[in-house]
């Protein structure tokens, strides 16, 4: 199965040019705070997300920004006080984007159309196109040593101006893996500074490590290999304006197969000499010809209490310590100190980072796990 989507992106709205003329930056404050006004109505933030109040993390270079509700993940709205060039920014982490997507029904491109508003102007500054591998074998060591073999490279589609054919140049780029005992679960290709970048990852195995918002989908596929691909500043702006004229699932989903495949299309060399499409480039051209793909879920779940029991089964010395209690003074002596622990949280003061946490994640956590027999039958049981 391919599964084609967006992970994350960012959105810069700029003052309309006919509203431009005459204004100052001291009138900037005033004008940003109305493109963001403009901006909630259009995109039922308050209501999707919760009221707005200050976030003290502003995006790189800005100076004043906003969140929406209580949130596990990252979510700002901010502008330069100063800096009328800079616009109005909107930054989604994959976790927002997909929490958006899922409480609305929404696509990305669908989104993009609803904000559009005369005032300003619409244009994404990045965006992380993706193509999930699921249960097709691709394997991203092999896919490694294939480039440091030199077996396999990028190629790139172009016209000859004198017999108008379709050829393809060989684009050489740097890579990086990151060895993990014998694999390269991850591989970079092309500058961290450049307007495009892939990155080629173990899917399954970053979400079964890290307890991912996707981790009830890892632990049911046999392989997840993921594709992303970053695109910013020109790129974005060029996927912008596509996004803006598409007008259905299917020209969505051509879209971000004919982008990653135009940048980032991979094909054997033998001899040196361009031979035929890898697998993985074939699976994709494939699904543009026969529609042999879906769009990605925006499910997602914050697992971070699995981590913490985690900890408590097999990283925090309280088992072993339940263990000694037992081995001297037998199994009632566990229960009398276990009922000990439940009379003392009753009386217990949490922390700042306790409370912290509880207000970011409880209303969420309500919502992604509602029955605790379930959540504990799921995600506890099977790691015991």
């Amino acid at each position: 199965m391919l599964k084609l989507g967006i992970d994350e992106f960012t959105i810069v709205l700029q003052l309309a040019p006919k509203f431009r003329s005459d204004i100052t930056a001291y009138d900037w404050q005033d004008i940003a705070q109305n493109i963001i006004y403009k901006f909630e109505n259009h995109s039922d933030f308050v209501l999707i997300f919760g009221e707005q109040q200050t976030e003290k993390k502003a995006p790189e270079g800005y100076t004043y920004a906003f969140t929406y509700g209580e949130h596990s993940f990252y979510l700002a709205v901010a502008y330069h006080e100063y800096r009328i060039d800079m616009g109005v920014v909107i930054k989604f982490s994959a976790q927002a984007l997909d929490y958006l997507c899922e409480a609305t029904g929404l696509k990305t491109y669908e989104f993009l159309q609803k904000i559009k508003d005369k005032y300003y102007t619409v244009r994404l500054s990045r965006v992380d196109l993706t193509v999930d591998y699921i249960n097709e074998d691709i394997d991203v060591t092999m896919i490694y040593q294939h480039l440091m073999n030199k077996k396999i490279a990028v190629f790139r589609e172009y016209k000859s101006k004198k017999t108008n054919e379709t050829l393809y140049k060989r684009c050489d780029m740097s890579f990086n893996g990151f060895l993990r005992g014998q694999e390269v679960p991850t591989i970079y290709l092309g500058s961290a500074k450049s307007n495009s970048r892939l990155r080629i990852y173990d899917k399954k195995r970053e979400q079964i490590e890290r307890k991912g918002t996707k981790y009830d989908k890892a632990v049911k596929c046999d392989d997840w290999v993921r594709f992303e691909g970053v695109f910013r500043n020109e790129y974005a702006h060029q996927l912008s304006e596509a996004f803006m004229s598409i007008k259905s699932d299917d020209e969505f989903s051509d879209l971000i197969a004919s982008t990653m495949l135009q940048k980032y299309r991979f094909m054997f060399i033998d001899n040196g000499v361009m031979d035929c499409d890898t697998e993985y480039s074939q699976l994709l051209i494939n699904c543009i010809n026969n529609k042999t793909f879906v769009l990605k879920s925006s499910s997602t779940k914050n697992y971070e209490i699995v981590n913490s029991i985690s900890h408590i089964f097999y990283g925090s010395g309280v088992m072993n310590t339940l263990y000694k209690i037992k081995a001297i003074w037998g199994d009632s002596a566990v229960d009398e100190f276990l009922s000990l622990i439940n009379e003392y949280l009753d009386e217990f003061l949490p922390n700042d980072d306790c409370r912290y946490w509880l207000r970011k994640n409880k209303q969420d956590m309500r919502i992604y796990f509602p029955d605790f027999d379930k959540f504990l039958k799921d995600n506890i049981y099977p790691m015991l």
